[in-house]
This record gives C-alpha cells, structure tokens and sequence, in this order.
C-alpha cells in the first residue's frame, strides 16, 4: 500500500505484552504543525503521564508497557522518536480475563460516516470488573471513559488535538489522510473480543 501522508500529524503506537502476547494501541495526534523533534518529545511525555496517571490503573498487572513511539506521518520516512515508560507494568490487582478479551472506546467526532468514527480496544480486563461472564461494571466503563478523556484534556493543554485518521474514503485511497478531531467517547458494558491477543 503506498504512503498516505497527513498534515500536521503524529501516529502514536503504545505497545504492551500481556505475559508475552503483544498488545498495541495506535493513537493519532493534531500537532498543528510540522512535527518536530520537540514537539514528538512533547507528545512521548505526555502519553507517558496519562499512562501512569490514568490507563495503568485501568488494566491488569500482567499487561507491561515497553514502549511508546510517536512517528511524523505527515511525509514518509518522517521523524520518530520513543521511550520505554516510566510505568513498568498495569496497576489492576486481581485474576486477569482471558486475553483476548477487550472493551472499545468508540469515539464520535463532528461528522457522520465511518471515515469519522474510531475505536481502540482495551485489553487487561480483570474479573474484578465483570459482572457477567460478558459484561463488565458501569462503573468501570465510566472509568475507562474518564482515563480517555484524561489524554484529551492533556493533549488539549499542550496546544494537540487527539483525532481519528481517515486515509479511505469509499475503499478508496485519499491522496491525504484526513483527521478529525475527537468530541465524544461511548464505552458500553459489553466485551469485545481481539483474538490477535491470543497465544493461539
């Protein structure tokens, strides 16, 4: 597939084993600008602080956090810089849910169809947080929508926008990506499943 640059914009790839099954996060950042050195270290820090403030708590003490890396998708081969987190490992105490299982963040923005739409599944459920062998506590999905909106809110101080990247339009490539900024989270109680995060 050919490159699809996008403006102004950081890919941001949190990646976690859970006991030695890869688990990934991609995330995509509205710089505003061309990305520098500066500002990739700027964004690194701050996913680096919301990941011990506020996802770590969320996600089982079996998920480790190895590393974050922020790339320039704005031209290919752009800049990219990394760090190992300062967190080692999740905070969430208790038996771990089977690994694929996972609960999504879907996130709304100000316009209508799936190019505008995004999702994130979150693995290291615990059982703790079950109330079936499906479903997961309203609390706990309030919880995970707070952790989320907590790396907005910091994203937002720092002068960035957390968007959902759209790079298709009709099964068609743009010839640019397009971001869209993020206004609204919806997680429900269901668990999904990402069988990737199997050892299967």
């Amino acid at each position: 597939m050919p490159f699809i640059p996008t403006a102004d914009a950081l890919e941001v790839v949190v990646k976690m084993t859970q006991q030695g099954v890869p688990v990934v996060n991609v995330y995509h950042v509205d710089v505003g600008a061309a990305p520098t050195i500066s500002i990739i270290n700027t964004v690194l820090g701050i996913f680096d602080t919301w990941i011990t403030g506020s996802f770590a708590p969320l996600v089982s003490s079996t998920i480790t956090f190895d590393e974050i890396v922020a790339t320039d998708i704005s031209v290919a081969n752009g800049l990219q810089g990394s760090i190992v987190p300062a967190t080692a490992t999740g905070g969430a105490g208790g038996t771990p849910a089977a690994a694929n299982a996972a609960l999504v963040v879907s996130q709304r923005s100000n316009l209508s169809g799936r190019s505008f739409r995004g999702r994130t599944y979150i693995g290291g459920l615990t059982q703790t947080v079950q109330v079936t062998s499906h479903e997961v506590t309203t609390t706990y999905a309030a919880a995970v929508i707070s952790g989320w909106q907590d790396l907005i809110t910091a994203l937002q101080a720092a002068g960035y926008i957390l968007s959902i990247l759209s790079k298709f339009s009709n099964l068609v490539a743009r010839a640019a990506g397009v971001m869209t900024e993020i206004v609204g989270l919806i997680v429900n109680t269901t668990i999904d499943s990402q069988r990737r995060r199997t050892a299967n």
